[in-house]
């Protein structure tokens, strides 16, 4: 008796899978979208966070007065450099390495 495989039903299993996977992705995607959206916002807050306290020191504030106060100096933004990508030299191989086995014939 021969099997009957359905192609079909099959097919529809496995779109399943993928459509549930592609899901996770979509998810995923809009969660770092948030995030980086966020750190763009947090970028732009500490940019004026800046530029306000040099206001108020420009307006004869000094350090230790607004430090009393409870507003100290706004945090150094890390300067974050890129990696470079990291080339390495092939090291040269060993003589035993680069050999062929000889045949005697």
């Amino acid at each position: 008796m021969a099997t009957n495989i359905d192609a079909e039903k099959i097919e529809r299993e496995l779109q399943k899978r993928l459509s549930n996977r592609m899901d996770s992705v979509r998810e995923l995607v809009k969660s770092r979208q948030k995030v980086a959206d966020a750190r763009d916002a947090l970028s732009v807050a500490e940019d004026e966070d800046v530029r306000r306290y040099q206001a108020a020191l420009a307006a004869g504030w000094t350090a230790d007065e607004l430090r009393s106060a409870g507003l100290s100096e706004p945090e150094k933004k890390l300067r974050v450099r890129k990696r470079a990508v990291r080339r390495t030299t092939p090291t040269p191989e060993s003589p035993e390495q680069t050999e062929q086995p000889q045949h005697h014939v």
